[in-house]
């Protein structure tokens, strides 16, 4: 009994302690008001300088790459025209071992052997000498520009049995 008149007065005590704290709204509160900051943009230095920006060497104008591949097997086998990074469509019945070009193009061999063997690019009309032509490896390539009109014929050393290629470049 004695535990219960205890707790009944804490309880009491308590609640009058609680009951002054509670306070009902009278009438719309405003929210605080908080200072905004107003931002000044203010013009930025730009640095400048007299250095030339290099830039990488441009094909000419018109000017196309052609890109043959070639192995061991089929000799000279696929063609693809590029001009300023973009794909041309050739004919659907391009020759690959007879084709014209126009004076300037240029033309890339690849060696694109999966055995990995040597194939080096003779040209009858002597464009080229010893072993500019040679590609050692898969991926590797030979690039040469066509600078004077005519007809050339290109062949593989190391397989003299694989058909050759003939290029005409006209004007």
């Amino acid at each position: 009994m004695k535990y219960n008149k205890l707790i009944s007065i804490i309880f009491i005590i308590l609640l009058a302690f609680t009951s002054g704290c509670v306070e009902t709204p009278t009438g719309t509160p405003t929210p605080p008001v908080t200072p905004t900051a107003t931002m000044t943009l203010l013009p930025t230095a730009v640095p400048t300088s007299n250095i030339p920006i290099p830039t990488p060497p441009m094909a000419a104008p018109g000017q196309v790459k052609y890109i043959i591949w070639m192995d061991s097997d089929y000799g000279f086998y696929r063609i693809r025209a590029v001009q300023e990074n973009h794909s041309l469509q050739l004919p659907s019945d391009v020759n690959i071992l007879n084709f014209t070009i126009n004076l300037g193009d240029k033309v890339r061999w690849m060696n694109d052997d999966s055995y990995d063997f040597t194939l080096t690019l003779v040209s009858n009309e002597g464009l080229w000498t010893g072993s500019a032509g040679l590609t050692r490896y898969q991926g590797e390539h030979f690039e040469y520009i066509f600078n004077k009109t005519g007809t050339y014929t290109i062949s593989i050393r190391e397989y003299p049995l694989l058909p050759n290629q003939t290029i005409i470049v006209k004007q």
